[in-house]
């Protein structure tokens, strides 16, 4: 048929294909004519009214029905660019809503589900729902609008569609009352599932009755509220306010920012002062939450912010595995940077004032302290909302406060992990029943320990974007497919990584885990793997080879089907290029190995007592090729040189089988993994006495300044009070000998520190000794051979506890 069709056109005269194709373009150039015209005619009237004619009324209602009343045929045309994060905002309450089961109708036992849009207008939130969430699935949805002109678009648009559920009232936001509620009266049990409010809230003269209604009405364990709005402030103002650790990434607006948009849209009525955002978090448990700007006008110049709230209106308390319960227990705690945790028997006994964690007495509103009756009681619930502020499904990243150390990190260092794990299982005897602490790093390690073992896992890193990937890859293997889960960590893009994120991913994540991704999304367009400071090391690498002319014979290396062909490749091509003094000169530099490699200048040091840069690369990469395949297993330097994972050389968690282990059961092998933003010492002094059944501390022992072997260990901490800078600067000294402390009281008798080093025989090996482990070498590289198929360090030790 199509070879038919083609034929006939074939056979038209080249004045009748003409003559078509003059209609073509005049059809197009008319419909382009009028859908600019109708544009420019719907600017135009909006301009007018918004900028030029006055507003008259004395009540709000009257002032809304005049500005509104002249443009509300072409409000949604208008309005699409300037009111940003509204459809974002319905992703994530569908996204939420479809996980937690809230809009089954088969299932009755949580009464109806009714959704409340406040301030809706023409309706274009409950429309646009439609496409995330059947609104038949809803047992009633209400818009609530003080303004008739914007109703009356609404109840037209709602006739088309046919929905005898949707339901528009003409009311004052903050008196609101349902039809079914008997005699106006707010039904003792809160029934409504879910409250929206889009660009609303900023112009509702009085929030507080308005909020307070709300969370009157909301079901008190699954009912949320959904708030999108601009906002104006610095941090200080809007970060604490409410006692809540939000997140304050993008938060701040700057301070002639916030003046000028907190003045310019007071000329219409709308109000940007900071109390409006604290009083929502202050009543409203975080779910999510987005800072970000909209640049519609000049994406460069002007950047109006905006945030996205999603919250209920209490914390809900879910089980935890025991790996928890530094942060459950009721006897002889202490805080660690927010956070409630055992007493170490090594901590100083002061006790710190907990004056400056208690929630501000606010101005605005009732203190939701004013009950509570000794400063202990205010500790333990203080402690309990900020565990709740974990608020997703999956419990793995426990609530951290963030501090100033956390924004030195903008970025990632790791984008991949660099040691090999299936040596770790191996040579340390991971098994189940180990309790392990452990590197985040990439996660990919501590996945793959999930995946071969029964295990209970901290993952520890002060990075918090590193926290992010792992986050990332757990709530991924729950919530998405294996096509989808392969294209983003596999191949490192996702062209649809955004919806992912927040359809289906984000219901998973952290508060501060999803702000992070929504706001970097832009790292899956590409190669996640070329982003962060690993990613410069793979562009130079890319850099060098092209411009030395083999990037072909890289290919060949990759694509080669034994390893002797790899080592004939390595060393007659590709290690000339590697050992060149220009390449040495860069490897060497302080500079380089710390952004690109995450090397510090201690590590560098101590892979320097054995030799100089050129002979640490000989020895690491000398043995590799002839080691094992990359094309089929060798997946760390395979990535390097390809850019990416194929599905025959990747981690064992993007294999099909390990990504069915960590989806299998609810994710079973997950529930074990609890991931801290912290130090390692002060994780360590926040678990229990011989909890512990293995310490891999990856090559972090390296980075420490070296202590002479005369110094003995010390026997406290230091003290609280009265730190004089002699004293803080002895303590930063004695850090490690602190940790390894804290190792031996938390590991079980017979239990392993493990670590990897730059040098064969480290320095802080004696400082276990001194503290009473027993030290031996797992493996140091001699003789030109590898200790593992990655042979990035020189040697691997461990440290067991006797006693």
């Amino acid at each position: 048929m199509q070879s038919t069709l083609e034929g006939k056109s074939q056979q038209l005269p080249d004045s009748s294909r003409t003559f078509f194709s003059i209609l073509a373009i005049v059809s197009t150039a008319i419909s382009v004519l009028a859908w600019q015209s109708r544009l420019a005619r719907s600017v135009f009237k909006f301009a007018w009214i918004c900028f030029l004619k006055p507003v008259r009324g004395g009540s709000q209602r009257e002032r809304l029905d005049s500005f509104y009343a002249g443009q509300a045929d072409v409000y949604d045309d208008t309005r699409g660019g300037l009111l940003k994060g509204r459809d974002t905002l319905l992703q994530l309450v569908a996204s939420h809503l479809k996980t937690q089961g809230k809009v089954n109708r088969h299932s009755r036992a949580d009464g109806p589900k009714i959704w409340i849009d406040i301030g809706g207008g023409t309706g274009w939130n409950i429309e646009t729902m439609d496409d995330y969430i059947p609104i038949s699935s809803f047992d009633a949805v209400y818009l609530i609008d003080l303004c008739e002109p914007l109703l009356k678009i609404a109840r037209k648009r709602f006739a088309a569609k046919g929905w005898k559920n949707v339901h528009c009232l003409h009311q004052d936001a903050s008196k609101f009352v349902l039809p079914d509620w008997q005699d106006g009266e707010i039904p003792t049990r809160g029934q409504v599932s879910l409250v929206t409010m889009s660009y609303s809230l900023s112009m509702i003269p009085t929030f507080h009755e308005t909020l307070d209604r709300i969370q009157r009405v909301l079901e008190p364990e699954h009912g949320m509220i959904g708030v999108v709005d601009f906002y104006a402030g610095r941090e200080s103002e809007l970060a604490v306010k409410g006692g809540k650790d939000t997140s304050s990434l993008n938060l701040d607006t700057g301070l002639i920012n916030s003046w000028f948009w907190t003045t310019w849209f007071s000329f219409d009525h709308v109000y940007l002062h900071s109390s409006r955002r604290n009083y929502l978090q202050h009543r409203f448990e975080p779910i999510k939450i987005l800072n970000a700007r909209n640049g519609f006008i000049l994406p460069r110049l002007v950047k109006i912010p905006y945030y996205i709230y999603l919250g209920r209106s209490e914390p809900s308390f879910t089980n935890t595995s025991a790996a928890d319960q530094g942060l459950e227990g009721t006897d002889g705690f202490r805080i660690v940077n927010g956070l409630l945790t055992p007493e170490s028997p090594f901590s100083s006994g002061s006790k710190k004032d907990l004056s400056d964690l208690m929630m501000p007495d606010m101005s605005i509103g009732e203190s939701a302290w004013s009950n509570l009756i000794s400063k202990e009681e205010e500790t333990k619930s203080l402690v309990k909302r900020k565990s709740s502020m974990s608020t997703a499904l999956r419990q793995w990243r426990l609530p951290y406060a963030l501090q100033r150390v956390h924004k030195q990190f903008r970025t990632h260092i790791y984008g991949w992990t660099w040691e090999d794990p299936q040596c770790d299982i191996d040579r340390l005897n991971i098994k189940d029943g180990d309790s392990l602490l452990c590197i985040t790093s990439a996660g990919d390690n501590v996945l793959h320990y999930a995946i071969k073992a029964d295990v209970e896992i901290h993952s520890v890193d002060m990075n918090p974007c590193q926290g992010h990937i792992l986050e990332l890859k757990l709530a991924a293997s729950q919530a998405l497919e294996y096509h989808d889960f392969w294209h983003i960590f596999g191949e490192g893009k996702h062209a649809r990584f955004e919806k992912l994120l927040d359809n289906k991913i984000a219901p998973y994540l952290s508060v501060q885990a999803y702000s992070y991704w929504k706001t970097n999304a832009d790292q899956f367009s590409s190669n996640f793997f070329l982003r962060g400071y690993s990613g410069w090391a793979i562009r130079l690498a890319r850099a060098a080879f092209k411009i030395a002319g083999v990037s072909k014979d890289v290919k060949k290396m990759i694509t080669a089907n034994s390893t002797a062909e790899q080592d004939q490749i390595w060393k007659k091509k590709l290690r000339p290029i590697m050992l060149n003094p220009a390449m040495k000169l860069i490897l060497g530099s302080g500079f380089f190995c710390w952004n690109a490699l995450g090397v510090p200048r201690n590590q560098l040091n101590c892979l320097l007592e054995d030799g100089d840069i050129a002979d640490f690369i000989s020895a690491t990469l000398d043995p590799v090729p002839a080691l094992a395949n990359m094309k089929t297993g060798a997946y760390h330097y395979f990535l390097c040189l390809n850019g990416k994972y194929t599905r025959a050389s990747c981690p064992l968690y993007l294999t099909p089988e390990g990504f069915a282990d960590l989806k299998a059961r609810n994710g079973q092998r997950t529930t074990g993994i609890k991931m801290h933003t912290d130090t390692i010492l002060n994780v360590l002094c926040g678990l229990h006495s011989e909890s512990l059944t293995k310490i891999i501390v990856m090559d972090s022992l390296d980075w420490f300044d070296p202590i002479p072997d005369s110094r003995p260990l010390p026997k406290t901490r230091r003290p609280e009070e009265d730190v004089t800078p002699e004293v803080e600067l002895e303590h930063l000294r004695s850090e490690l000998d602190y940790e390894i402390l804290e190792m031996k009281r938390v590991l079980k008798v017979g239990g392993q520190a493990v670590w990897r080093s730059a040098g064969k025989y480290p320095w802080y090996r004696k400082r276990f000794e001194k503290a009473g482990f027993k030290v031996e070498a797992v493996d140091i590289r001699e003789n030109g051979e590898a200790i593992d198929r990655v042979n990035m360090y020189a040697s691997l030790w461990r440290a067991e506890k006797l006693a």
